[in-house]
């Protein structure tokens, strides 16, 4: 049985109050917040260049513990290894912290990345408390460094990417989404936000205090969070990464970076875009094949067969879970590349 982590993070400067269909947000005034625009400093950087000829292109940044070499050689030699489908590209980057004080990880980080040039290290140690701040840094790195239109998605190093059926998915959200009459360079700018490992429409938060992803009634008072992905992987166009980045900067920073960043910054980017008025939950949203999964569902892996399985997670990332990534990785690749 394949078992695996759901990341949770958040502590709420938005206070969102729920009524039967919508939230309205309350929030203090940015005067009285101050500057707290997310500028992260890299080491490392990637080299990714432009293909005019690609239909669309996926950037994927893949958040990985620095010693964790073995499992971005498997993503490597697997999905990330699937340069293009069909005219679509994609790229994979890998985003790094600094080790605590391990040179010859550090040395090691270095030379993976002279061989692949696919590291993005973080001037910040790589620790679990810093996991949400390298999602920033990489949200960060995309809007100052890649096209507005191309696809942003972020993910663990413990996902596996069947990309021919990714690709299809995105080609249905853009052709649902784009007017006939967009150029192809700009069929992405009106995707939403993809939830393509798991949907969450009513998530309480965790009340228990002993729970990893406790959330107490001060910080956050609602009943449910609002609808947001799942960390496991999701998708949006680069635009959205800078809009949301400029939201963060009158947001105080959370723990739980897949509420904070699909859910709370959303809301608080659509109440910008409607004026306050009022709007649906879910909007800007989709959910992806298999994303509408119970959490029973998600640990045991169920219902993914190949016509229609996007992610799958080996649940690596859990303390007290003796998983093997690497193989599980290489034996559900091999599985499904039979049939690419």
């Amino acid at each position: 049985m394949i078992m695996c982590k759901i990341r949770r993070l958040s502590l709420v400067f938005l206070i969102l109050v729920s009524t039967a269909s919508v939230y309205h947000l309350t929030t203090r005034r940015s005067s009285e917040i101050g500057n707290l625009k997310p500028s992260y400093q890299f080491l490392l950087e990637p080299s990714v260049t432009i293909n005019p000829q690609a239909r669309w292109t996926s950037v994927t940044f893949v958040k990985s513990a620095h010693a964790n070499k073995d499992r971005r050689d498997v993503i490597r030699d697997t999905w990330a290894g699937m340069k293009s489908y069909q005219d679509a590209r994609f790229v994979t980057v890998f985003i790094v912290g600094r080790s605590t004080g391990e040179d010859d990880i550090t040395s090691q980080v270095r030379s993976e990345h002279e061989r692949y040039g696919d590291i993005l290290l973080l001037d910040l140690l790589d620790t679990i408390e810093n996991v949400p701040k390298k999602t920033l840094a990489g949200m960060q790195w995309a809007a100052n460094h890649i096209p507005k239109t191309w696809i942003y998605s972020s993910t663990d190093d413990d996902m596996l990417l069947h990309v021919p059926n990714f690709a299809s998915y995105i080609d249905r959200v853009i052709q649902k989404t784009s007017p006939s009459t967009q150029s192809q360079a700009h069929s992405t700018i009106n995707m939403p936000m993809m939830c393509i490992y798991s949907y969450q429409e009513k998530d309480p938060p965790a009340r228990d205090p002993n729970s990893k992803w406790y959330m107490s009634k001060e910080v956050y008072p609602g009943t449910y969070w609002p609808p947001y992905c799942r960390g496991g992987w999701y998708s949006m166009p680069v635009y959205l990464t800078e809009e949301l980045l400029r939201i963060s900067n009158r947001m105080k920073f959370l723990s739980l970076d897949d509420v904070w960043i699909t859910g709370l910054m959303r809301i608080r980017y659509l109440n910008e875009l409607h004026r306050n008025e009022s709007f649906p939950l879910n909007e800007m949203l989709d959910a992806a094949p298999l994303s509408l999964r119970t959490d029973e569902q998600l640990k045991k892996n169920i219902g993914e067969s190949v016509s229609r399985v996007i992610v799958s997670h080996s649940w690596g990332n859990i303390e007290g879970r003796n998983v093997d990534v690497k193989e599980c990785l290489r034996l559900k690749w091999k599985e499904w590349s039979a049939f690419f």
